[in-house]
């Protein structure tokens, strides 16, 4: 049988190091210590913002968006302003982007997001940003006008930099010359290490973005050394990467960092015991040891998806002591708030509709092509299907799915079936919007 993983898959989907010095001037004033016993940081990933000066909302867009593996790309701006909204009514001490900050690199969505980015800094929020495989180099940049796309700048490592300059670039106390990775220190006792996994140079070469990430050996060799001195100084060091470091899906290849085993010892001897990661869209928290100690690697689920998780992390610096939790971003309010009740609707609707669309239509997609070899009716097709979108938003959501008729019926299929895999495990998701531990 043909029938696999293949439709899960279609779900999931969606260099200078110098730094610079005379490109971008520097305008804000050097933010604030945290000194107090804690520290609050709001976290986010993959918010995939598209700049609303790149579209007009016409037909080519929207066909566009609707591909988009139950994206809001219509949306995506809007969520993000709506969480900018939510970070000054916070007011954290820090918020963290882990990459794919843009739809598809496009430096005037850069430009977009940092402008944003800077109402927060404006307020003495830090802000610290790391690009994900969306971000950079990317040859698929694109507008939209009308029927047509066209193409528009993408983004190179060196704009990365300045664009980015006051959110994170500036405040760095240390940068990897192999990457654009970099540390900084928002207080003496809690340091975030801000590594660039994604893989770019060869994407223009490829004609697309490269899916996999990982770290240079150079990178890692930083990395130690900075761990051996956030030991010395007895400071917390939080990584915050793009790809995870352990396997959080029955789809890993090109999520999980290459080399993760390696990742893992040299994170371990650094005495990191939590990352902050992303890309896989879906919220998760998984654990592994090392070396006898327990690693956490929190993956925020994707701003522009399902719930638009946020999480709220927060680090007793005295202790070590250390909560997270993944809150609904309530975009619909906000939108109510700026456009009214009818707009506010018709985004609920369509945030529901487009992802459970993204799992129902490629299951279906796949069940109809299987159909010579199983004979399955139209009926039980559509059935299926409808499961398979009720399970692929409980995936997202890291929570299980509800036992529904449609859902119960894969109970029934074969085990050769790759997605019924799929389905039984999205009715035991749990632990994923939740942690508390030590991180020093």
């Amino acid at each position: 049988m043909k029938l696999q993983l293949r439709a899960l898959a279609l779900t999931l989907l969606l260099g200078s190091t110098l730094l610079l010095t005379g490109c971008h001037r520097n305008t804000a004033k050097a933010l604030p210590a945290v000194n107090g016993h804690q520290l609050t940081a709001m976290v986010i990933s993959d918010d995939h913002v598209i700049a609303p000066s790149l579209h007009d909302n016409g037909q080519a867009f929207d066909t566009y968006a609707g591909n988009d593996a139950g994206a809001d790309l219509k949306y995506s701006a809007t969520i993000f302003k709506a969480f900018i909204a939510k970070a000054l009514a916070t007011k954290p001490d820090v918020v963290i982007i882990s990459g794919d900050i843009t739809n598809n690199g496009e430096k005037a969505s850069h430009e977009y997001v940092a402008k944003q980015l800077r109402r927060l800094t404006a307020k003495r929020i830090h802000v610290y940003v790391v690009p994900g495989n969306h971000d950079l180099n990317n040859p698929l940049t694109r507008g939209f006008k009308g029927k047509k796309q066209h193409e528009v700048d993408a983004t190179d490592a060196a704009q990365f930099k300045q664009i980015y300059a006051d959110a994170g670039y500036n405040e760095a106390v240390s940068h990897d010359s192999n990457s654009l990775s970099y540390l900084v220190k928002p207080s003496k006792k809690t340091w975030f290490l801000m590594l660039n996994s994604a893989i770019y140079k060869s994407n223009y070469q490829q004609g697309s973005s490269t899916v996999a990430g990982g770290l240079p050996d150079g990178t890692l060799d930083w990395v130690a050394k900075i761990g051996r001195e956030a030991k010395q100084q007895h400071a917390t060091l939080i990584p915050v990467l793009h790809h995870n470091l352990m396997n959080h899906t029955m789809i890993n290849q090109g999520y999980t960092i290459g080399y993760a085993d390696q990742v893992r010892q040299i994170f371990s001897k650094a005495n990191i015991k939590l990352a902050l990661s992303g890309h896989i869209h879906a919220q998760s928290i998984k654990h592994k040891t090392v070396n006898g100690q327990e690693l956490t690697d929190i993956a925020s689920g994707a701003l522009i998806l399902g719930e638009h998780y946020y999480g709220t992390l927060v680090i007793n610096q005295d202790t070590g002591a250390a909560q997270y939790h993944a809150t609904p971003l309530n975009v619909s309010h906000y939108i109510q708030q700026h456009q009214g009740t009818k707009a506010a609707k018709a985004f609920q609707k369509y945030d529901h509709d487009v992802l459970y669309a993204s799992g129902y239509n490629a299951a279906l997609s796949s069940l109809y092509e299987d159909r010579d070899e199983t004979h399955y009716s139209s009926k039980k097709i559509k059935t299926l299907a409808t499961g398979m979108g009720e399970a692929n938003i409980a995936m997202f959501r890291g929570t299980s799915v509800k036992q529904t008729a449609a859902v119960d019926a894969w109970n029934r299929m074969p085990d050769s079936i790759g997605l019924k895999e799929f389905i039984l495990r999205t009715k035991d998701l749990h632990g994923n919007l939740q942690w508390s531990g030590q991180v020093r």
